[in-house]
């Protein structure tokens, strides 16, 4: 192949590489037939992760063919004058800490017992994904904006696939799903996939997309969600503060475009799953924050790792609490909790005694296995995983994200901001986590061209 071609080629992937990768990542999955369930969209995500590791990895060594293995002596002192950098690897050196020290550190490396998610691998690839594109973004001036438009797209055909769904009244990915929880698209929930439309309403915020604003509120329109309403409504005032002259538009998009998702699931033959106003969901995470608490409280500096306090929740709470809570989250009414099963290793059970035992199978009993558990508060599962310090470094990189660039109404800043407004009653899943580090990444890039 003659070398203008290559030359080319890698050209248009300095260019184009991760920007790529955000337009793909949410809706990259394996084929039903090769890996079914959520364990296949998570390996999905983990092997997309991996490929583009390596391809953002031959992109930096081709682009300082002068560094060799021997300047990582003189790291210590770049580190100082690098802050980003600095505070990307203290993040990964906690992340190892923590699956190091964990009470099971085979859990803690590989991921979640249920779906591999949260593992070390998966954690220090996110890190690595962050500190590549920053790395390119001090490069590449003109990335961040590219990489909006890249999460505009992706989402664009989530809402064009989510809108199918109701229509037809069938899921795209997950056959299981029944009519009522749909759209999911390639989320576990349609509530998770209400939280990347978020992210996706703050970066089309940030690039005065109406069309974007538009169908992102469908998106969230189509959901149901709560959480994700509260989002929209402070990138609204937002608007309102820092863009005056734009805020009737923002909020006429954002209502059109709620109507009109809320208005096909009405007229969707199963109808909506819920009433906005039902509370049970928001006591019901109650139990979930108190659990998390006692967690956070019993390993408080470098945390449980990740996937590992799914083992040891039920011991944050008390026999009561846990069958008020088993009752109302899972919908076993007035069934007595007589026993539980929280071992090293493995994944809770709980034996139940049926409230009407059915005598004609002579069944009185039954078991329940809880897959997983999760705080349902983005910054409480953080402090779970690495501890206090791994949340302390997280939210700085947080920060150093938003406050500088939000009264400028960035782009990345309003998509970071945004899913985090969700984040307090929800939490980070591989499905998204993947496009949130990589914006991470570039408004780092954006602090140090403002800092130097």
């Amino acid at each position: 192949m003659d070398r203008s071609y290559i030359l080319g080629y890698m050209m248009f992937l300095q260019k184009n590489l991760w920007p790529i990768f955000v337009f793909l990542y949410p809706l990259v999955v394996l084929p039903w037939t090769l890996m079914p369930g959520r364990p296949g969209v998570v390996l999905a995500k983990m092997l997309l992760t991996g490929l583009f590791l390596f391809l953002g990895i031959l992109i930096e060594m081709q682009a300082h063919p002068h560094a060799h293995l021997r300047d990582l002596l003189h790291l210590p002192k770049h580190l100082r004058k690098d802050l980003p950098t600095a505070l990307l690897l203290a993040l990964a050196l906690v992340m190892g800490l923590s699956s190091a020290f964990s009470p099971e550190p085979i859990v803690a490396l590989t991921g979640s017992l249920s779906d591999f998610s949260d593992g070390l691998f998966f954690s220090l690839a996110m890190v690595g994904i962050a500190l590549l594109v920053y790395l390119r973004a001090q490069k590449d001036s003109d990335l961040p904006r590219r990489l909006a438009l890249g999460v505009l797209l992706g989402g664009a055909v989530l809402v064009a696939l989510s809108i199918g769904e109701v229509v037809l009244g069938r899921s795209v990915f997950y056959p299981t799903a029944p009519q009522w929880a749909l759209p999911v698209v390639t989320f576990p929930s349609k509530g998770h996939l209400a939280g990347y439309f978020t992210l996706m309403a703050g970066v089309a915020l940030g690039l005065r997309s109406s069309f974007g604003l538009y169908l992102s509120a469908v998106g969230v329109g189509l959901t149901f969600n709560r959480a994700a309403l509260l989002a929209l409504a402070v990138l609204a005032l937002l608007a309102f503060w820092r863009a005056p002259r734009h805020s009737l538009r923002v909020v006429f998009m954002l209502v059109l475009g709620l109507l009109s998702g809320m208005g096909m699931i009405r007229l969707a033959p199963a109808g909506a799953e819920r009433s906005l106003t039902d509370p049970g969901t928001f006591f019901t995470r109650l139990y979930y924050w108190k659990a998390a608490l006692g967690g956070i409280a019993a390993r408080p500096l470098l945390g449980w790792g990740g996937g590992v306090f799914d083992i040891y929740w039920p011991n944050f709470l008390t026999i009561e609490q846990l069958e008020h809570f088993i009752q109302s989250e899972w919908g076993y009414k007035d069934n007595e909790l007589v026993g539980i099963n929280s071992q090293s290793g493995t994944l809770p059970t709980f034996l139940l005694k049926k409230a009407k035992p059915d005598k004609s199978r002579g069944k009185d009993f039954l078991l329940l296995r809880v897959i997983g558990f999760r705080a349902h508060n983005g910054f409480l599962e953080v402090a779970l995983k690495w501890g206090l310090v791994g949340l302390g470094l997280y939210f700085i990189l947080l920060l150093t994200n938003i406050t500088p660039r939000l009264l400028e109404m960035e782009p990345l800043a309003l998509g970071l901001l945004s899913i985090h407004v969700f984040f307090l009653f929800w939490f980070a899943i591989p499905e998204e986590e993947g496009v949130i580090w990589v914006l991470m990444g570039a408004g780092l890039s954006l602090f140090a061209r403002r800092r130097n």
